[in-house]
C-alpha cells in the first residue's frame, strides 16, 4: 500500500518528530537489524542532546550553511535528508556533504528519492558538489544515489564497527558541474 507524503523545507516543529525518528533507529538495530545503514553513537544519547542536535541543525538551515528537507506523512515528519557544510568559512565550504534517514515503515515508497531530489535541486545553487558515504551493503540507497549522479570514489574498509561486526563504506560524490540536470 503506497502512502502519500509531503517533501518539504524544515520546520521548527519537526524537533520533536525527528528527535522521536532518530530514536526508533535504536530500536531498529536493537530488534535485530544489524545493516541498519546509519552510523550511530554506541550509546544512545538523551533527549536534551538531541534538542541540542536540532536546534543545530535548524539554526544552520537559517545560517544557510544548511539545506535541510522533511518527508512528511499524516502530519508526522518520517524522515530527513539534509546537506551541510562540514566546516562553515572553511575552503571546503564548496562541497556539501549529504545525509538521509527514513524510519522504518516509510521506507520503500519513493521517500529517499523525493528528498534527495529536492536537497540537490536547492544544494545545487548552495554547492559545486555534494559527498556521501554509505554502507557497502546498502544496496537500495547506493541505486539511488548513482541514478542521481553520484560516483564511487573509493572504499573505506571497516568504517563501521557495530558489536563484533565490520562495515565498510563506499566515499561517493556527484560534481553538480558534471550533470546538466537532476531527475
Amino acid at each position: 500500500m503506497k502512502k502519500d507524503y509531503t517533501i518539504r523545507d524544515l520546520r521548527f516543529e519537526d524537533g520533536p518528530d525527528l528527535i522521536n525518528a532518530y530514536f526508533s533507529y535504536y530500536k531498529e538495530l536493537e530488534s535485530g537489524n544489524a545493516e541498519l545503514g546509519l552510523v550511530l553513537f554506541k550509546k544512545k544519547p538523551g533527549y536534551e542532546s538531541e534538542v541540542s542536535w536540532f536546534a543545530e541543525t535548524y539554526k544552520g538551515v537559517l545560517r544557510g550553511d544548511r539545506i535541510a528537507k522533511v518527508a512528511e506523512v499524516g502530519g508526522k515528519a518520517v524522515g530527513l535528508c539534509e546537506i551541510s557544510k562540514s566546516r562553515p568559512g572553511s575552503e571546503t565550504d564548496h562541497i556539501g556533504a549529504l545525509g538521509i534517514a527514513i524510519m522504518d515503515g516509510y521506507r520503500d515508497m519513493g521517500i529517499g528519492t523525493a528528498l534527495i531530489s529536492a536537497a540537490l535541486a536547492d544544494g545545487r545553487a548552495r554547492f559545486e558538489a555534494v559527498k556521501l558515504t554509505v554502507f557497502t551493503t546498502n544496496k537500495r540507497a547506493i541505486t539511488v544515489y548513482k541514478k542521481m549522479g553520484f560516483v564511487e570514489l573509493c572504499t573505506i574498509p571497516k568504517a563501521i564497527k557495530r558489536g563484533s561486526r565490520y562495515f565498510d563504506e563506499f566515499l561517493m560524490y556527484l560534481d553538480f558541474g558534471k550533470i546538466k540536470r537532476l531527475r
